[in-house]
């Protein structure tokens, strides 16, 4: 009877043995399979940081004055924004108000304008290439500060030049310490 015991217990064992092996073996596959997917991930994320690397940064805000009107002019005036806020890419140009596109790609451009209680209405164009592409208007019939502000993607080619103009008899208020007419724009992504 103690041996039947005995043989009892030694394949009790054995069982636990090969359970225990297999369990291990499940594990192992379970690992490598999971490195696997680890290295692959650390290869998208490697990859992922070439791209962003590579990619142009391009991006830049400027503000209208120091403080104080600009214009009114006797004829249509291009805007330059010479306070830069920002101007990564250095595409912006501050002493002729002019973004050059560096690379094909869509941008996002903007701008918002101040006018004071003076002439009834605020104006401003945004040009691309020597052609209005955006025309706004804001009537001022309360005789109160008024903002105009609008935005808009271009496709782009490198080389393409986008900036502001303000028509005839038309100004602009701004102050340095509240950036009230500013311009601005970013790559969204190159083409």
């Amino acid at each position: 009877m103690h041996i039947f015991h005995m043989n009892s217990l030694f394949m009790a064992v054995s069982h636990a043995i090969l359970a225990l092996e297999a369990r291990a073996t499940d594990s192992e596959n379970g690992n490598t399979a999971l490195e696997a997917r680890l290295n692959a991930s650390e290869g998208m994320v490697e990859e992922l940081r070439r791209e962003n690397a590579d990619r142009p940064k391009v991006a830049f805000s400027a503000g209208l004055t120091n403080d104080g009107y600009l214009g009114p002019f006797n004829s249509i005036t291009t805007l330059v924004y010479r306070r830069v806020i920002t101007n990564i890419g250095k595409a912006y140009n501050p002493n002729t108000g002019v973004f050059t596109a560096p690379v094909r790609g869509l941008y996002y451009i903007r701008f918002t304008a101040m006018g004071l209680k003076g002439p009834p209405s605020i104006d401003a164009y945004i040009y691309h290439n020597d052609k209005s592409v955006m025309f706004n208007h804001q009537n001022n019939d309360n005789g109160r500060n008024r903002f105009l502000s609008n935005a808009l993607t271009l496709e782009l080619e490198a080389g393409d030049v986008v900036y502001m103009r303000l028509p005839v008899n038309q100004e602009l208020y701004d102050e340095k310490s509240s950036n009230y007419s500013t311009f601005s724009g970013f790559l969204l992504f190159p083409m």
